[in-house]
């Protein structure tokens, strides 16, 4: 019973310790933007010719001329009914926008984190069989490169060299203009072919941190007293392999769930760059238009994935270690 009683205030804690983290980074956006110059409307109605008695108007219907602490309040109580507000830029309800765009950046997110955590994986586990050799090194060298580069750079690169120069993909959007009036297939290789730039352009940055990690974190477990001791007793190298890389899977999980956020900054400027229609285009287009809806909820789904993938990571390291359970 004193288990039972420990895992559910464990549990309780850390839900706790999550729903703190999404309010704090809730609070400072909504903060951090008021306190910035301009507003909605100033920005979005620049070098028109509208008075500002109708600024005024507008910005009296959306309550921003109430005091800071007002709207903070009104911010509370709408968020926790669910309701997320009115995009300026958009001109319609922010939970329609999110409901169109956040499918779009889970799919390129869960795409490029299953293949950077897959091939990552296999690629460090595979170093550290050759630990020192020249393949060790020389896939090391190119990990490093890989790593030192930001997405940003990488996606101007394939876009040049992959869509500009040889044609071989589309340059920007997630579909083509005629993907309505294709058949069921072409649709589904339409939007493939629009997905591989920037799914790559994620990817190859993820993988070269995977197997960086994975390749210390199996280095590591070959001196330890049980992996000497399996191949004393006479177990086939593969059956030693596998028993290592078990061993070798908690710090992995916890990589996992850390790769989370920094992928899903990497994909607002890949997004951007690509013209794919997901969050982080959205965001920064937003930002730029000082839509202050908008913006705030894109930083909540930021912290809610984020301390999602943090608790998943927490659960999965318990699964595959029982030690962490305390």
């Amino acid at each position: 019973m004193s288990e039972r009683r420990a895992g559910l205030a464990r549990v309780v804690s850390r839900f706790a310790q999550a729903v703190f983290v999404v309010w704090a980074a809730a609070t400072l956006a909504f903060v951090l933007l008021r306190l910035a110059p301009g507003d909605p409307y100033l920005t979005r109605f620049e070098g028109f010719d509208v008075s500002e008695a109708q600024r005024e108007v507008w910005r009296a219907n959306r309550g921003y001329d109430a005091p800071m602490a007002e709207q903070y309040v009104r911010f509370l109580r709408n968020s926790a009914s669910g309701n997320l507000g009115f995009s300026t830029l958009q001109q319609r309800a922010v939970s329609d926008v999110l409901r169109d765009v956040l499918p779009n950046t889970l799919l390129l997110m869960g795409l490029a984190l299953c293949t950077s955590v897959l091939l990552g994986m296999a690629i460090g586990a595979w170093q550290s069989t050759r630990s020192d050799s020249t393949a060790d090194q020389t896939v090391s060298t190119v990990s490093l490169v890989a790593y030192s580069m930001p997405e940003f750079w990488l996606a101007l690169l394939l876009l040049q060299l992959f869509a500009l120069k040889l044609g071989w993909f589309p340059a920007a959007g997630a579909v083509s203009a005629a993907y309505q009036h294709q058949p069921a297939w072409d649709q589904f290789i339409d939007r493939l072919e629009h997905l591989i730039l920037p799914w790559l352009t994620l990817s190859i940055v993820g993988t070269a941190v995977f197997a960086r990690f994975q390749r210390g974190a199996m280095r590591d477990t070959w001196n330890e007293p049980y992996v000497r001791t399996a191949r004393a007793k006479g177990l086939t190298e593969w059956a030693v392999r596998k028993h290592a890389w078990r061993a070798a899977l908690s710090p992995m999980i916890t990589l996992v769930g850390l790769a989370l956020p920094a992928l899903l900054g990497g994909a607002v400027f890949v997004e951007r760059i690509f013209s794919w229609p997901g969050m982080g285009d959205v965001t920064i287009r937003a930002v730029e238009a000082r839509d202050y809806e908008l913006v705030t909820a894109a930083v909540i789904i930021g912290s809610v994935l984020t301390v999602s993938g943090s608790l998943l990571a927490d659960w999965l390291s318990q699964l595959a270690d029982p030690r962490t359970r305390r």
